[in-house]
């Protein structure tokens, strides 16, 4: 059962899901999160991200990577959903062997990723920073939102 927990800092709530533990058969370590529609759901998710690398002694530019990208995917959830405003967004982590991968769903319509406008300086570097920094990442829209990514473990 989902254990609730409230983030002092971010007075926001999130859902944690599976301990910080090999899975069954010795397998990736996950992370499971439902967070709230709003402006702490960044926070929540950065925090649990630290939590869980400093668990599993993942640390250095990995984990700051790690740590950025998920509050740029988390946050772009929040703010560019066209989704129910009510409706919750969905953080999934695992952490393998050779590879960190994390998804994002948001109840939204999709969007057709597009390279960022130079011209805009304010925004717009969300999916940048993944181009840039992840191994692989990706959009999926089939009724919801779902925004990808993976960071190879060195």
């Amino acid at each position: 059962m989902a254990n609730r927990s409230k983030d002092a800092r971010a007075g926001g709530r999130a859902r944690h899901g599976a301990p910080a533990t090999r899975g069954a058969g010795g397998g990736p370590a996950r992370l499971e999160l439902e967070l709230e529609r709003s402006v702490q759901a960044p926070a929540l998710a950065r925090a649990a991200i630290t939590e869980r690398c400093e668990t599993l002694g993942i640390d250095g530019s990995l984990a700051q990577s790690l740590i950025l990208l998920v509050s740029e995917v988390v946050s772009n959830a929040v703010r560019h959903s066209t989704g129910d405003p009510q409706a919750s967004i969905s953080l999934s982590a695992t952490f393998g062997e050779r590879t960190i991968r994390v998804s994002v769903v948001d109840p939204g319509e999709g969007f057709t990723p597009r390279p960022r406008d130079p011209a805009r300086t304010h925004d717009g570097y969300g999916l940048y920073l993944l181009e840039k920094v992840s191994a692989r990442w990706g959009v999926e829209a089939q009724g919801q939102t779902k925004v990808w990514f993976e960071l190879a473990r060195a």
